[in-house]
């Protein structure tokens, strides 16, 4: 039996680990739209003081797969950070969690 693939909107928070720094939320939110881009989801994001917070929303056949593409999504953001020097590959962290659209 088919079942086409359910929405998802997965809280994505980065923070900075202890020592390190945030990276700039500017600078993430445009690397996180292309990101999720490339992966056919979208994000929001915004920022305080020590953390910024994104919902990405994506369509995936379960949560685990729609966890794996969010997570990639802030990845992909921090990396092209990195590799533009502002950001160092050990400053920040991301954690993931899934809350399921509601069917409207």
């Amino acid at each position: 039996m088919y079942e086409p693939p359910s929405r998802y909107n997965i809280i994505v928070t980065v923070a900075h680990d202890d020592g390190g720094r945030l990276p700039d939320p500017v600078t993430f939110a445009v690397a996180a739209d292309e990101a999720a881009w490339r992966r056919s989801a979208s994000i929001v994001s915004t920022h305080i003081a020590d953390r910024i917070i994104g919902i990405v929303t994506v369509y995936a056949p379960d949560r685990y797969a729609a966890m794996a593409v969010a997570r990639a999504v802030a990845l992909d953001a921090l990396r092209h950070q990195a590799a533009s020097g502002d950001l160092s590959a050990g400053d920040a962290r991301v954690q993931a969690e899934v809350q399921q659209a509601s069917a409207a």
